[in-house]
């Protein structure tokens, strides 16, 4: 691959990128060097680096029931739990995000997010949903 079809592919990976970006959030979101990059190999052939979505971006699954700030209350299945208060570990968290409470009307997500967004899930509510003391 010549240095200008690698180009090429670079500007056509980013407007990709960029198009996704736009029909997934529904506002344009600019693409900077921390956003998805195609970069040359070792073979010469462009590797694609995606960036995962943040906690914040996955949390939108959860406030039906959580509410945007995390505060929860009366909602469609039930009581949603207060997350700015939990006591559960991060572990414990990815257990009830995985498998769900089904008696509590929490639903699991085990098949809707992979394990790496209910990663990202469980610490983004430990880490940035927690009242400061």
């Amino acid at each position: 691959m010549t240095k200008t079809e690698t180009k090429l592919l670079k500007t056509a990976v980013t407007a990709l990128f960029a198009f996704a970006a736009f029909s997934i959030s529904g506002s344009f979101v600019p693409l900077t060097s921390s956003l998805a990059q195609a970069e040359e190999g070792d073979d010469g052939r462009p590797v694609i680096n995606v960036p995962r979505v943040g906690g914040r971006e996955l949390f939108q699954s959860c406030v039906l029931c959580h509410k945007y700030d995390g505060r929860g209350g009366p909602s469609e299945g039930g009581y949603g739990a207060d997350l700015r208060v939990t006591t559960l570990t991060h572990a414990q968290l990815v257990h009830v995000i995985t498998y769900g409470r089904q008696a509590r009307g929490m639903p699991p997500f085990k098949g809707l997010l992979d394990e790496d967004k209910i990663e990202t899930l469980a610490t983004f509510i430990k880490e940035d949903l927690r009242l400061e003391e």
